[in-house]
């Protein structure tokens, strides 16, 4: 208990004096001490005392701090540590640092995307895996193989071996499963964002949520781990087109503690969709400089990075930084060979200093369009009231030709009355009105009339006509459901009893409860939707309306209401009800 306490004030000790060394006591200079203490700084502290020292063998110190610049994410050293260990061969006869060894080397490699090696370590892993039979391993080299099928276009076969992977490893007693599983699960959840496979990528991300809940133990990057997944998170979501559920991941992960500029990098992607230009140039610079910090200068990486700056720089109208960004990449591309040209790049840089000039004319060209769309605006308005205009006098031209009309008419009836009681009665036919188009019948005069009670026998006969003429109307559009027809209108009822267009409207408003033929067609159409709706349970709103002649629902929608009061879905659910409540 003393020695414990004894440990525990010497830490404190050491962390409340600045800038002073941390002072150790000889029992923490252990390599398992170096692996399992929670504070990064302490286990480094461990590791150089312990090399310092030489209490250990070389290799297992280099082993150990490749180990934590790995955890810390500074993989270029972290590489460069385990290449030299790799080189010594002390590790080879042991297959518990062997093995790990050679899937720490393949999964470096594959982040600073070091291809020149990756080859080798992954092809050693796999036949030294197989010949010890520890599938584990096996499946790490699986999936490092898919990452690299999927990198070449052959997607398919990436992802398959890859989810094969995944599950050999979940299977496992591993005992680094779940951060294994973590980090697999992000790699798949960034393959399949970039193929548009949204909820694939959900569901990875999920699964990585999980993995992470499930680390056992403190570790010194659990918190950056789940910082990461809500980053990623936020811009999958950004991506997906689903706003609200990115949103919520970008405040829990602004709330999560640490973070660093590898684990806030994925965040990227949505502050750069929503047009936070700003918080993505901060992580972006800080990126950089934590790639320059570990001399990772000239590296695929810091291309990637710099093409985004390009981006973002852009955003904020801040045309030299971006210029500057477009020469780094101009030359770090040429130093690394990576395909990217030269001319490329030039183009690219071009692009920016004409945006840069058409930046200094936005002004004029904002004036010129308010210039444009006020001339917009004026034009449709004249337009506007010289269409109402030719329409007023529309009306009026059609007002005076039924005033017309009706003067024959009233003069027609005039001469009927002074006609002898023994003549016989000759139906007045109307005169035609000089306009076709107008809204006034020449048989309904201004003053109303009713049907019942004519004002002269003529009318009577006419009046009679009328009625005869809707009744086989009527008759023949219910018994052979005329209505039933989607184009079925007034020209063609108006065809059925030989009459022109303009009586049909006169004849529907007399003798039926339509105002016109329209909603008397209409009217057929819903009375038998709504016997539709109740012989027929399964059929959908919208398939009875076409069915009935009404293509358009809401057109439906609106007459069904407009008649019972209800919509179709009311009328049909209470119909269910009404026959549940029966039985």
């Amino acid at each position: 208990m003393m020695k414990k306490l004894t440990t525990i004030i010497c830490l404190l000790s050491a962390m409340l004096v600045c800038d002073a060394a941390i002072i150790l006591p000889d029992s923490m200079l252990t390599l398992r001490k170096a692996y399992t203490t929670t504070s990064s700084d302490t286990s480094l502290a461990i590791i150089q005392a312990i090399r310092q020292r030489q209490l250990a063998p070389v290799w297992q110190i280099n082993l150990a701090e490749a180990d934590y610049r790995y955890a810390t994410m500074d993989y270029t050293r972290a590489l460069q540590l385990y290449q030299r260990v790799y080189r010594s061969g002390e590790a080879r006869g042991d297959d518990d640092y062997y093995l790990p060894l050679l899937a720490r080397l393949m999964q470096t490699s594959d982040i600073l995307y070091n291809d020149e090696d990756l080859v080798t370590y992954i092809t050693e892993l796999k036949d030294r895996a197989k010949r010890k039979k520890n599938d584990v391993y096996m499946a790490m080299a699986d999936f490092i193989i898919g990452k690299r099928k999927h990198y070449h276009r052959h997607k398919d076969e990436g992802y398959e071996l890859c989810a094969n992977a995944v599950e050999r490893i979940k299977a496992s007693d591993y005992f680094r499963k779940y951060n294994e599983l973590c980090a697999d699960y992000a790699d798949m959840l960034l393959m399949y964002m970039g193929d548009g496979r949204y909820n694939d990528a959900i569901r990875m991300s999920l699964l990585q949520q999980e993995a992470v809940l499930r680390i056992k133990g403190i570790s010194a990057n659990n918190k950056e781990t789940q910082r990461c997944v809500y980053a990623m998170r936020a811009s999958l979501m950004a991506k997906a087109g689903r706003q609200e559920l990115a949103d919520q991941a970008y405040e829990a992960w602004k709330k999560q503690p640490g973070g660093n500029a590898i684990v806030d990098k994925p965040i990227l992607d949505y502050l750069i969709l929503n047009k936070h230009y700003q918080e993505a140039h901060d992580i972006i610079h800080a990126y950089c400089d934590m790639l320059r910090t570990q001399k990772d200068n000239y590296s695929y990486r810091m291309v990637t990075m710099l093409t985004t700056a390009v981006q973002v720089e852009t955003a904020l109208g801040d045309f030299d930084a971006a210029a500057r960004h477009c020469r780094d990449i101009r030359g770090i591309t040429d130093s690394l060979h990576i395909g990217k040209s030269s001319s490329t790049m030039e183009a690219s840089l071009n692009l920016i200093e004409s945006r840069k000039d058409v930046s200094k004319k936005n002004t004029i060209l904002y004036v010129l369009g308010v210039i444009l769309l006020a001339g917009l605006v004026i034009g449709a308005t004249v337009l506007y009231y010289t269409r109402r205009l030719r329409h007023r006098n529309r009306s009026l031209m059609r007002a005076l030709n039924g005033l017309d009309a009706y003067r024959h008419v009233t003069f027609a009836e005039q001469t009927a009355d002074e006609q002898p009681a023994t003549a016989p009665i000759v139906p007045i036919r109307p005169i035609s009105p000089i306009s076709p188009m107008s809204p006034i019948s020449p048989m309904s005069p201004i003053s109303p009339m009713s049907a019942s009670e004519p004002s002269s026998p003529n009318l009577q006969a006419i009046a009679d006509e009328d009625e005869r003429l809707f009744v086989k109307l009527d008759g023949q559009v219910t018994r052979d459901r005329l209505f039933l027809k989607p184009n079925f209108g007034r020209d063609d009822m108006a065809r059925l009893i030989g009459v022109d267009k303009n009586r049909i409207g006169r004849i529907m408003s007399r003798y039926s409860d339509a105002s016109n033929a329209s909603v008397y067609i209409n009217t057929k159409r819903v009375e038998y939707g709504a016997r539709l709706l109740l012989k027929h349970p399964e059929y959908t709103i919208a398939a009875i309306a076409a069915e009935c002649g009404m293509s358009n629902t809401v057109t439906f929608n609106r007459t069904f209401k407009e008649i019972y009061g209800i919509t179709p879905s009311e009328y049909r659910a209470n119909a269910e009800r009404n026959a549940s409540t029966a039985l």
